[in-house]
């Protein structure tokens, strides 16, 4: 689904050059969870914002549906690759239900009640339907995280990135999220994140890339590995 083949990115801070990604290549295959993962720094974070061509300034190749990236024009991009937020970026002032209906209706391509109905089900499937007409301010971290996996979802994204999604949440609600992002492969959604919480890790891990100092440099991968061939991956999981 994404491909990535040799990608770099620095930049420079008061005169100094800072690597932030060195020559990485990694996939993000279609139904899977790809976790990328390491200390904060690692550069993971990075690459799901090159991924979503939040970031171009990058060298090398990503490549989305055998596309480079960069090609796409911005709606295409939007509704094929999904991103939530660490800090959801949820609008204040708008309930559940307008932060969910606010983009499809600024594109006026669907009618009011389809994209009410669209709404209602990704609601339904994350488990805030009941809350539709509350305000951000009036749930918790971990509810406010699902209502932002819903309102990405409304652009029918094959693929939804998510950058360090529990860093906001407590244990229920992690528990709850790594349920919900199950559900989305179900739902044909591919699913991609960014994290250093290792038990949130090890609880969704499926294909896993361990980050240090802008490089991976470990792979795991479940359909054909056992966790003992990547043990840097398992010795970081028991940290």
């Amino acid at each position: 689904m994404i491909k990535g083949c040799n990608v770099s990115l620095s930049y420079t801070h008061d005169g100094t050059p800072r690597i932030v990604l060195n020559n990485v290549s990694f996939e993000i295959p279609k139904g899977r969870i790809t976790a990328f993962v390491g200390r904060s720094g690692a550069g993971k974070t990075s690459i799901l914002r090159c991924c979503a061509h939040l970031t171009t300034s990058y060298r090398g190749t990503i490549t989305l549906q055998d596309r480079p990236v960069a090609s796409y024009d911005n709606q295409e991009r939007v509704h094929t690759v999904g991103f939530v937020f660490q800090q959801f970026n949820l609008f204040p002032h708008m309930t559940i239900m307008e932060n969910c209906t606010a983009a499809l209706r600024y594109e006026g391509r669907l009618s009011e009640a389809a994209i009410v109905d669209r709404a209602t089900e990704l609601l339904t499937l994350v488990g805030m339907r009941e809350y539709a007409s509350r305000h951000p301010h009036q749930l918790s971290g971990g509810q406010q995280q699902r209502v932002a996996i819903a309102r990405a979802l409304m652009l029918k994204p094959s693929v939804l990135l998510f950058d360090e999604p529990t860093s906001a949440l407590d244990q229920e609600s992690t528990t709850m999220l790594a349920t919900v992002l199950k559900n989305l492969l179900q739902n044909g959604i591919t699913v991609a994140y960014a994290s250093h919480d290792m038990q949130f890790i090890a609880a969704t891990r499926d294909r896993v890339y361990l980050m240090e100092h802008g490089t991976i440099i470990e792979a795991y991968n479940s359909a054909t590995q056992e966790m003992s061939d990547a043990p840097r991956i398992a010795t970081f999981l028991q940290q």
